[in-house]
């Protein structure tokens, strides 16, 4: 479990990067589409490993996130995401 919340400070970090890239000022070459793709993609990856970590944690997913009936997050990938890190966490201990 400690890599899952590395990894998803990392995801955090770099979100927080392409947030920043978005101001015209910052930019540089880039297009905008491609900054808000990158930032999409990134906090898709961050939210299923979240809700992930916080149930391999104990959470019950009502006390994790509560979404709107048309932005329910993807049950395969994060069992797939549970699946992963759970087998390391018994490995690890």
């Amino acid at each position: 479990m400690k890599i899952l919340k590395k990894e998803l400070k990392h995801l955090a970090k770099e979100i927080r990067y392409w947030k920043f890239k978005r101001k015209l000022k910052n930019r540089g070459n880039s297009a905008l589409w491609e900054i808000e793709l990158k930032k999409n993609k990134l906090s898709y990856e961050f939210r299923h490993k979240h809700i992930a970590y916080c149930q391999m944690r104990g959470r019950l997913r009502y006390q994790i996130e509560q979404p709107a009936p048309n932005n329910l997050p993807d049950e395969n990938y994060i069992e797939e995401i549970v699946h992963k890190y759970g087998k390391t966490l018994c490995i690890s201990t």
